[in-house]
């Protein structure tokens, strides 16, 4: 076979059982799901995972890969705004959700409240999204919006903040509030722990 034939049927079985295993995730629940269902799912050979994935947990990581870069291009327009520090919070408050409403399945695996299961902080594109909050949170500190504390503190306090919302959100069933509701009292939880006069 030609490389180039063998390179896309090699992305295509990666491809197969990705999707494979985001339904399984769905219908399942992470914890419940094995790799025999995936495969099973997949139609390929238990064998044929361990090629292109090393976990269960690996395959979190890869599925929410592209939505964490997504997520990460959008807060870079966010931050290139000159809105003022809470508008700001406010929309990456609004992203968030609306990350999470385009991909619930993938912010159910994320968010998951078992830390040895959980994904959300084990992909490139986060480290890259946290520095972009630290250095926000920096620039709102000099400009005297935010409440004096370490940046590097308060980028993991936010995470952990949007985090547990995201996990109220949409992992939990049923959910404890109307989305929006749920939106806006995030909104209030985070202007009140970072903002000096909240507006």
């Amino acid at each position: 076979m030609p490389v180039a034939e063998r390179t896309q049927s090699e992305a295509q079985r990666r491809q197969q059982i990705l999707l494979a295993a985001r339904r399984v995730f769905d219908e399942k629940g992470f914890e419940s799901a094995t790799v025999s269902d995936i495969v099973k799912r997949a139609g390929v050979a238990q064998g044929t995972f361990y090629l292109y994935f090393e976990s269960k947990k690996s395959i979190v990581i890869e599925l929410a890969r592209q939505p964490m870069a997504d997520m990460a291009t959008r807060l870079q327009s966010i931050l290139d705004g000159t809105e003022s520090f809470s508008e700001i919070l406010r929309k990456f408050v609004e992203l968030g959700f609306a990350v999470g409403e385009e991909n619930p399945d993938l912010c159910r695996l994320m968010h998951m409240s078992s830390d040895k299961s959980g994904a959300a902080g084990e992909f490139e594109v986060h480290r890259e999204v946290a520095q972009m909050a630290i250095g926000m949170f920096q620039r709102f500190m000099d400009s005297g919006e935010m409440i004096e504390m370490n940046p590097g503190i308060a980028s993991e306090m936010f995470r952990t903040i949007m985090s547990g919302a995201m996990q109220l959100a949409f992992a939990t069933d049923p959910r404890p509030a109307p989305l929006e509701e749920m939106k806006k009292a995030t909104e209030m939880v985070v202007l009140g722990a970072f903002v000096t006069r909240p507006t």
